[in-house]
């Protein structure tokens, strides 16, 4: 099951349903191996204009930010397999996950409760 207080998100890559997440690590090497900011790669992958390599790449690091030891070949090599559009939407949800709050406050239980609490003011 997805932590989506650490940010995780489930999705299909290969063969299986795999957690995909995004550490300040793994923006900064996407940031590094595509050579833009995480935001023109976002609003590249919003406007249908990616590229095979940055699906992978955004995939490959969600992957090892979320503990699995997985090459980048490995990962382009489920992509090539599936379909690319597919996977370009799984990418942009995942980066989705760095700039919207998905913890809206009137849809939490007490069960889902976030380890860290906003501090009350007086």
């Amino acid at each position: 099951m997805a932590n989506e207080y650490k940010g995780e998100i489930k999705g299909k890559l290969g063969d299986k349903e795999r957690t995909f997440r995004l550490t300040f690590e793994s923006i900064c090497n996407i940031e590094d191996l595509l050579k833009q900011s995480i935001m023109k790669t976002a609003q590249q992958l919003a406007n249908n204009d990616f590229t095979f390599r940055s699906v992978v790449t955004i995939l490959h690091e969600g992957l090892k930010g979320s503990g699995n030891k997985i090459t980048f070949s490995t990962v382009g090599d489920m992509v090539s397999q599936g379909a690319l559009v597919e996977c370009a939407i799984l990418s942009g949800q995942l980066l989705g996950t760095i700039f919207i709050n998905q913890n809206e406050e009137e849809t939490k239980t007490e069960e889902d409760s976030s380890p860290l609490e906003i501090a009350k003011t007086k």
